[in-house]
């Protein structure tokens, strides 16, 4: 049953490809991607990675300038051949699932697997910590094992022997392999390096004459903070740090309390940095302006979140902005390279990232600095 799953997402975009080319092949012009979704009741994204499939087949034009798109002629999408296929297994971090930036990297990494000619299966993994935590790798009942994997999770050291013995590529999300400092391993981990990107924002804000600033789960950057607060000769008292617990995340009432307590202390402070754009992110900001607190005006505000206009305007906070979508199709990139040269090798890709200037200014004249 789980392998004719696998097979049935493998080919979702050539089914609907394909339809598309039987349904329309008389039209001298295709509907809009929302009306070909409803058409077909899926998504947007599954009918652009369609419409990208019958481009690369040469089987559509495309005419930006009057919106136009046609299908060149009726042929339909030839299947690729199962036999050219490679497997993967995506292992998923549990307390990740919410998080939509988090579900944006998974969908990269399914989209450019279909691209790669790769079957991927997803499994989910506890934390660490807990009783049930594997100490392994699963395997796959028919293959008995895949031919590479894609961590996208904190996983216990018995994990990473047994992930290091398979002697398989295995690509990391994140930087946990670095922190770990092992002696001897071939994990390849794809990242954005947070502390350059934090002491970009910290030096932005002190460039523009910020003093007081506030940030939000920032503890381990104590020592950046340091450094820099001594290069610009100001007094390390005048930076805050606030925790807030991922555990009141589901609940509304802590939640509230939390943000109201950050609202308060943040009328103190010119500029402050949220190291997140979930729905803590979304409270925190609802709790300033109920607070009264004017952005840009009063606070500036900058949010490390790849999309927070997904809450909030666009041109009311800055952010730090890295594409979760890239950083999965890179994950999937570095294995399939790794799958051509037939055996695994360690190394860095760092994700790139931008600073969006949506609304960081100056301190307001006649608030305290």
């Amino acid at each position: 049953m789980q392998e004719q799953l696998i097979q049935q997402g493998k080919f979702l975009y050539h089914d609907i490809a394909q339809r598309i080319c039987e349904d329309f092949r008389k039209e001298a012009k295709l509907p809009s991607e929302r009306n070909l979704a409803l058409h077909y009741r899926c998504t947007r994204t599954t009918i652009r990675t369609a419409l990208d499939l019958l481009q690369e087949k040469k089987l559509l034009t495309r005419q930006p300038k009057h919106h136009k798109r046609s299908l060149v002629h009726p042929a339909l999408v030839t299947e690729p051949e199962p036999s050219d296929c490679s497997s993967a297994l995506l292992l998923l971090g549990r307390e990740n699932l919410k998080d939509p930036n988090y579900m944006d990297f998974v969908a990269g990494c399914f989209d450019q697997a279909y691209r790669e000619n790769i079957i991927l299966t997803t499994w989910t993994l506890p934390r660490p910590d807990e009783p049930d935590a594997p100490a392994a790798p699963p395997v796959f009942p028919a293959s008995g094992r895949p031919d590479g994997y894609i961590v996208a999770g904190k996983v216990n050291m018995e994990f990473l022997h047994a992930l290091h013995n398979s002697s398989l590529p295995c690509v990391f999300l994140g930087n946990q392999i670095s922190k770990l400092r092992l002696p001897e391993h071939h994990f390849f981990e794809c990242y954005l390096p947070q502390e350059d990107k934090y002491e970009m924002v910290l030096r932005k804000f002190l460039d523009l004459g910020h003093r007081r600033i506030l940030a939000l789960n920032f503890d381990e950057y104590r020592n950046l903070v340091q450094r820099l607060y001594d290069e610009y000769q100001l007094p390390f008292e005048d930076f805050a740090f606030v925790n807030v617990p991922w555990s009141i995340q589901s609940a509304l009432k802590p939640l509230q309390e939390k943000s109201a307590e950050i609202a308060r202390i943040a009328g103190n402070y010119t500029a402050m940095l949220v190291p997140f754009g979930n729905v803590i992110g979304f409270d925190i900001y609802m709790a300033l302006i109920k607070a009264g607190i004017r952005i840009p005006e009063d606070l500036s505000l900058v949010y490390d979140s790849g999309k927070p206009e997904w809450f909030v305007p666009h041109f009311k906070i800055s952010t730090v902005f890295s594409s979760a979508w890239d950083e999965g199709a890179n994950c999937v990139k570095e294995l399939k390279r790794q799958l051509l040269n037939g055996e695994p090798l360690g190394g860095i890709h760092y994700t790139e990232y931008r600073f969006l200037d949506n609304g960081t200014i100056a301190p307001p004249p006649g608030k305290k600095k």
